[in-house]
């Protein structure tokens, strides 16, 4: 026999907060499913040859490497492209210290005019939580290639940036750690499978907490029935 009388606030209060954890842990399942069908999906490539730089409008766009989770600032160098302005992801300058422009050389590859290859990439519009951006430092937070063309007074600035790779101070090349597939970030599906993990499993807990309380107190009874006396 069960007999068990509820805490009425405890109760409403268990409520909410297993509905609440219940849905965190499907919002971070459902992330995880988005981002592992986009790590499938190919990235678009593209090549430019013909075209001519323009070193006074570099932008800054602040990031966190896939390969290293290390923070910096991403150097877009803009270039004439026929009647196109097309920004290139061009370089990293590791550190969350904001760079200094007018220290900050454009790429030599692209003052060279070596063909650009890289992955084309249309950026979402930036979220509504991301910092503002520092326009007269040339800082942004989110890539909004619009304002960063406008900011460095660039017309018909097209709505897709290139990621090229990064060329070292050795000249070597490594695969820029940014180019990702439309829709993806920084946070691999791993840690959202984590998280969703972690979101059921606190639910759980909060349940047996629960009823483990009543159970202590006297207002969850478990006992088996009575057998009937010969």
């Amino acid at each position: 026999m069960i007999r068990f009388r509820p805490l009425l606030v405890m109760t409403a209060v268990t409520v909410l907060a297993f509905a609440l954890l219940l849905v965190l842990g499907r919002w971070q399942w459902e992330r995880f499913e988005e981002k592992s069908a986009l790590a499938e999906e190919p990235v678009p490539e593209m090549t430019i040859a013909s075209y001519q730089a323009i070193p006074d409008g570099i932008q800054f766009v602040y990031g966190v490497r896939t390969d290293t989770r290390e923070q910096g600032w991403r150097v877009f160098a803009p270039v004439q492209y026929g009647d196109t302005t097309v920004f290139v992801d061009a370089d990293f300058i590791a550190g969350a210290a904001p760079p200094n422009a007018d220290e900050v050389r454009f790429p030599a590859s692209l003052r060279l005019g070596a063909p650009i290859s890289g992955a084309s990439i249309r950026p979402e519009p930036p979220a509504a939580l991301t910092l503002p951006p520092r326009p007269i430092q040339r800082l942004w937070f989110a890539a909004d290639l619009p304002a960063m063309g406008r900011n460095a007074g660039l017309a018909e600035v097209a709505d897709y940036y290139i990621a090229g790779a990064y060329v070292g101070a050795d000249g070597r090349t490594t695969a820029n750690p940014f180019a990702l597939a439309p829709g993806a970030d920084t946070l691999p599906p791993a840690r959202h499978m984590g998280y969703a993990i972690t979101w059921y499993g606190l639910a759980i807990v909060l349940i047996v907490i629960y009823f483990a309380y009543h159970l202590s107190v006297g207002r969850l009874v478990l006992s088996a029935p009575r057998r009937p006396e010969a």
